[in-house]
């Protein structure tokens, strides 16, 4: 009984913690299954950036039940200029090889190969 009910307590603070998932989810299955009833209820009434408003409301009460839950003498009053920001780059150089040859006069310069005077392989199928 003890290990269904850890079992049962990780399963809802995953489902928790994927809360935003399951509506992007939703929405999938809804515009995979259900298109056109999709597109005349919740398009219609909410327009077509309705995921959006969801996730964000979702991060709203996310963020207002943290800081309902933060004691009031630890609460700072930070500002969006006041936190962290990282920023990362990533930098895709590309190098290339550049390899000196000289071309002879039997060889092909446009196709890069040498051109061979010989009848090609014969062919012993018998």
């Amino acid at each position: 009984m003890k290990k269904a009910s850890v079992y049962i307590l990780l399963f809802f603070y995953v489902l928790v913690q994927l809360r935003p998932l399951t509506v992007v989810l939703q929405d999938v299955i809804a515009h995979t299954f259900f298109k056109m009833q999709h597109m005349a209820t919740i398009h219609y009434e909410n327009g077509k950036y309705h995921l959006h408003n969801e996730l964000k409301t979702i991060a709203e009460e996310d963020n207002s039940s943290s800081s309902e839950k933060i004691p009031s003498s630890q609460k700072t009053t930070e500002t969006d200029s006041d936190q962290i920001t990282h920023e990362i780059h990533f930098n895709f150089e590309t190098h290339s090889i550049s390899v000196l040859h000289a071309i002879n006069s039997d060889q092909n310069s446009i196709a890069g190969f040498t051109s061979i005077n010989a009848p090609p392989p014969k062919n012993d199928l018998s």
